[in-house]
């Protein structure tokens, strides 16, 4: 209804009434310098609440004198006004049926306030919904404050408080919000979903009884006060039903008996129930923590796509129940109807358990907030939580008005016509078909979101292949094998592995059956992609969650059948961590890893949720697996280059030691505190040193210690002398990084480059380092240092080792000398090796070693004139010798050509065969137009030329350089 409208009062009596309120607001403002709150919508906005709402001209009938103040007081001292006055009266109450009274008149009175604000489009949704859920949890800690002081004066129990405390406060008991009071958003006339639990430890309980029978004796009294119905009314109907079990259990539960029951026997609907729980009276620290302990239940970092038809399910159900099946307008369910409120509820917490595990920022229990949040994770796309936010809000604001008219918990549209009209008109719409216009165009667009996220209940209908007519299509789509291949899904079939042993399993394998079949097909040699797939399955725990997975997202069957037919070393990471196919799901996935201060920054927030040292240990595990596998992806799918993904574990590498190691200092600080003056160095050298890694490589590392000179033991429980403290300390970083726990291995390590190798300590002092390395290091040592790069130290520490590296690598050497012992080194490496092939890229005569012996022996013969030429990485460092004419441009673009394609043959080798030595016979075509797309070369036959005749080059550039 607009502003200019003439209202037909339904009775004389309304008229008159309506007149009547009128005259004494206008008598009120007369002799104050206020002008009406509303302005001109005033008169028209009390005619509304009288002729549309009975229950709104009940409220106006008991409390005039409030409407009138409410119509003359400024906008933003409303609510704090209000809240100031319930607390004075409530707190002067004697007893509980005093309170009663009040709690009562003042619910009448907040429904009258928010219909004012509401009805004029003053306060959006959200104010409206928070200033209902707000009083909810204002009336309820009342309540249980009262009860809990009769019960002291019974000498039942005993509470002690702080001085700003509360009874409730401190009480050991505490009340749970679900639902729309959980999540701040509680309809007009809503009920309230509450869980009440206690901690019998606690409760200080002198009474005849026991501590249970008292916590349920407190509940009930607690309802009866909240909500029985009296001459004043109610304050809010209760609903305890969602607590574990509600059918066996009583309304008041432990603790400990709650934990366990979610933590074992719960269903995939209550973890969606659990996102909007909130504590809303009693004990919030026990509270606190109780959702603490429970939030790894929650929300889990394996998306669980396999719970959305449980959910789904429960949908169905509801349409069923309350019969919506083909309602749109009049009798529809704006919360259960098809498109309508739950909906969007059930939309956005499918994508929060979805999410929620790995997006800690999506975790909020308001649906609008909730929306907001995916959609800055990017989610959501924007447009899709634009236009279901508005829907939402339409939805909720029809509720109200619906709800408003007789204060019943009703949610559907009036089917009698006059009861129609009536609602338009109250919900500001000309006629009611203008109002079902804009019902049907937002619940069209929900119905279509919803229905495009979820699964068929009973699975999305794809035909399975039988088993009579299986061989058949597996050589219709060209196996080589298809017998074998029809043996293989047989074996699937017979349940034989652990991933296919429940019925879901079989189910969701039989639908995604001819998907994968299919895409395998694609693959140049089908049939081993098949059994690498095979063998994938023959080691996951359980398969529902792959099988959802791919079902719900069916354009990852190609991604599959692209690891399983050219990255071996992809699908037995896969297999051992079959949650990684998730993150295939995640926003940017497939866009450049992150620079090192974003990737340092999630693995520090991550690291913040960690529970213990074990949960630090796991959770850097888990991030760093995603990443290396993200990387690998990105290999496979040519969407980086071989350097950009060696770059990019490097960091990964660095950030991840740079955020562990703190941890791992904390740790071992607790026990045996620390030195003031006292710090540890790690060096990177080789490859890692080089940011050359690959996904198979290890982390070369030198452990160096800066020792305190006043102080001769730490200041911990127990005490250490400096060289064992740093010695057990760089133990235990490596033990953090390499030790096999049940998330696997960080990253191998080799410290064999430490001063003296295997015979000498883990940990040497910077002094140490520094005496080696003048006076006792081999020539090979000192080349291996060309490439090291400090990762981990403070400042002065940091730079006290680069200058005693630049002062071992920048003196005069005998070039003679050196150039006889590379040679000597080169031939020892050589016959070590015996013969290789040109894939051997590393030890093969002309490959990257020869690369790596000539740069280095460059740098080291001209380090003396040219200090600045050394830098651990390879093609840097050719420029660099070129620059002061140490190699000619030839050979410079001869060698870095041949370490490019090398590189990039290295990566998808070590991607495709793990670190094992390549056997060209090993070779399929697929992995052959794999390495030919990295390279950029057409054919296999002209990449392996291009290859031989590079190694052959770097051959010659390599006699030329170093011959003698």
């Amino acid at each position: 209804m607009t502003d200019n409208q003439t209202l037909n009062f339904q009775s004389n009596n309304d008229k008159a009434k309506a007149d009547e309120i009128w005259a004494i607001v206008e008598e009120k403002s007369k002799n104050q310098d206020l002008e009406l709150v509303l302005g001109n919508k005033t008169q028209n906005l009390l005619n509304k609440l009288v002729t549309h709402s009975p229950y709104l001209r009940t409220c106006i009938t008991r409390f005039p004198g409030f409407l009138c103040d409410l119509c003359l007081l400024p906008e933003s001292e409303v609510i704090p006004s209000f809240w100031n006055e319930f607390a004075d009266d409530a707190g002067t109450c004697v007893n509980k049926d005093e309170l009663s009274k009040v709690l009562r008149d003042y619910k009448a009175k907040l429904s009258l306030l928010l219909a004012v604000y509401d009805i004029s489009e003053t306060w959006p949704l959200e104010k409206i919904t928070r200033a209902l859920s707000d009083f909810a949890g204002k009336a309820l800690n009342i309540a249980l404050n009262k009860i809990l002081e009769e019960e002291i004066r019974r000498s039942n129990i005993e509470i002690k408080i702080d001085t700003n405390g509360t009874l409730a406060e401190a009480c050991g008991l505490f009340i749970l919000g679900m639902g729309k009071l959980g999540a701040g958003e509680l309809n007009y006339s809503s009920d309230i979903d509450l869980i009440v639990l206690y901690e019998p430890d606690c409760i200080r309980y002198n009474g005849r009884k026991n501590v249970s029978h008292f916590a349920v004796k407190l509940t009930q009294d607690l309802i009866e006060l909240i909500e029985k119905r009296t001459a004043h009314g109610y304050v809010f109907r209760t609903d305890l039903r969602l607590r574990p079990d509600p059918g066996s259990t009583p309304l008041a539960m432990t603790v400990a008996a709650a934990e366990t029951y979610y933590q074992t026997v719960a269903a995939n609907w209550e973890r969606s129930a659990m996102i909007k729980a909130s504590i809303v009276a009693g004990d919030r620290g026990l509270g606190t923590q109780y959702l603490a302990n429970l939030s790894s239940w929650i929300w889990r970092r394996s998306m669980d796509f396999a719970a959305i038809s449980d959910i789904a399910s429960i949908k169905t159900h509801i349409n069923l129940q309350h019969d919506q099946v083909g309602k749109t307008f009049e009798g529809f369910d704006v919360k259960l109807g098809r498109g309508g409120i739950r909906e969007i509820e059930f939309f956005c917490q499918i994508n929060q358990l979805l999410y929620g595990g790995r997006h800690p920022e999506v975790r909020v229990s308001s649906t609008l907030s909730a929306l907001k949040a995916l959609a800055k994770a990017e989610l959501l796309d924007i447009e899709t939580v634009e236009k279901l936010s508005e829907a939402y809000t339409f939805l909720r604001t029809l509720e109200h008005r619906i709800q408003m008219v007789r204060d019943e918990q009703t949610h559907t549209i009036p089917e009698e016509p006059s009861e129609l009209e009536n609602l338009a008109l109250f919900a500001n719409f000309d006629s009611s078909s203008d109002l079902e216009k804009k019902l049907i165009i937002h619940t069209s667009y929900v119905a279509d979101v919803f229905d495009n996220l979820m699964p068929n209940e009973h699975g999305q209908e794809r035909d399975g292949y039988s088993a009579s007519a299986i061989e058949s299509r597996f050589k219709e789509l060209g196996y080589r094998g298809p017998d074998n291949m029809a043996h293989i899904v047989r074996k699937w079939r017979k349940s034989v592995y652990r991933a296919l042993r429940t019925d879901r399993s079989q189910r969701l394998l039989e639908e995604c059956l001819p998907e994968l079949i299919q895409a395998f097909s694609t693959m140049n040699n089908p049939d081993a992609a098949m059994s690498r797939f095979d063998q994938f399955l023959s080691q996951l725990p359980a398969g529902i969650q792959l099988f959802a997975l791919l079902n719900a997202n069916p354009n990852l069957f190609a991604l599959l059948a692209r690891i399983m037919g050219l990255a071996p070393a992809l699908a037995d990471t896969l297999s051992k961590k079959p949650t990684l196919w998730e993150m295939v799901l995640e926003p940017g996935f497939y866009s450049p890893i992150e620079p090192s201060h974003d990737l340092r920054s999630l693995l520090s927030n991550l690291l913040k949720r960690a529970k213990d040292y074990q949960d630090v240990l796991d959770l850097t595990r888990q991030f760093t697996d995603e990443y290396r596998f993200r990387i690998g992806v990105q290999l496979v799918e040519n969407l980086s280059t071989a350097e950009e993904s060696m770059k990019s574990l490097a960091r990964l590498a660095d950030c991840v030691l740079m955020e562990l190691v703190p941890k791992v200092e904390e740790e071992f600080e607790r026990r045996y505190g620390n030195f003031d003056d006292g710090a540890i160095a790690i060096v990177a050298l080789g490859k890692y040193g080089g940011g050359e890694l690959t996904l198979t490589s290890d982390l070369d590392l030198v452990f160096l210690y800066n020792a305190p000179q006043k102080q001769s033991y730490s200041d911990g429980r127990k005490r250490l002398s400096p060289s064992q403290y740093y010695s057990r300390l760089g133990q235990n970083i490596l033990t953090a990084i390499s030790a096999l726990t049940p998330k696997g291995v960080l990253f191998e390590v080799d410290t064999r480059l430490r001063p003296s190798g295997n015979q000498g300590p883990l940990v040497v002092t910077l002094e140490t380092f520094s005496d080696y390395y003048r006076e006792s290091a081999w020539t090979w040592e000192h080349m291996a240092l060309t490439r090291s790069r400090v990762i981990y130290a403070p400042n002065e520490v940091a730079r006290y080792i680069e200058d005693t590296i630049s002062g071992v690598l920048t003196r005069n050497r005998d070039i003679a000398a050196l150039a006889t012992t590379v040679i000597e080194m080169r031939d020892k490496l050589a016959a070590a090796s015996g013969t290789v092939s040109c894939w051997d890229l590393k030890e093969v005569r002309g490959g990257l070693i020869d690369i790596e012996f000539i740069c280095q022996y460059l740098a080291l013969k001209h380090g003396a004139s040219s200090p600045d030429i050394f830098t651990p990485n390879i093609n840097e460092g050719l420029i660099r010798l070129r620059d002061i004419d140490a190699i000619s441009q030839q050979d410079a673009e001869t060698l870095s050509n041949a370490h490019i394609l090398m590189q990039k043959l290295q990566s998808i080798i070590r991607l495709c065969f793990g670190a094992e030595k390549p056997n060209e016979d090993d070779f399929s075509s697929s992995f052959k137009d794999a390495a030919c797309r990295v390279c950029g070369i057409d054919k296999f036959e002209t990449l392996k030329e291009t290859l031989l005749a590079n190694q052959q080059a770097v051959l010659t550039v390599f006699d030329k350089t170093i011959g003698v």
